[in-house]
């Protein structure tokens, strides 16, 4: 795999479904440390906040779950399905060009 190969590769295509898997392997902890930048600097009111919960939930079949933590949470995972796949298709058209 040559330099033109990796040059090929659209970034998003890989970030999207690996941000997917990772939040599917995600184990929810109430006791773990947040990564939402404002619960950390003390504001209390983020509108992201569960959002990663509730996409884990969500991709694990448990909807009313995933609509507790974040309403958006199946719009999300959805639109991430979406994306992927539109640039699942892009990526295929751009190899098959020499």
């Amino acid at each position: 795999m040559g330099t033109a190969f990796w040059r090929k590769i659209n970034i998003e295509f890989i970030a999207w479904p690996m941000g997917l898997l990772l939040l599917y392997l995600m184990k929810p902890n109430e006791n773990a440390a947040s990564l939402c930048l404002f619960k950390n600097i003390g504001i209390p009111f983020c509108p992201g906040c569960g959002l990663g919960h509730g996409i884990h939930y969500f991709l694990h079949g448990q909807w009313f779950a995933a609509i507790h933590h974040h309403w958006l949470s199946p719009v999300v995972v959805i639109v991430l399905l979406y994306r992927t796949a539109q640039l699942a298709r892009l990526q295929y058209a751009d190899f098959k060009q020499p």
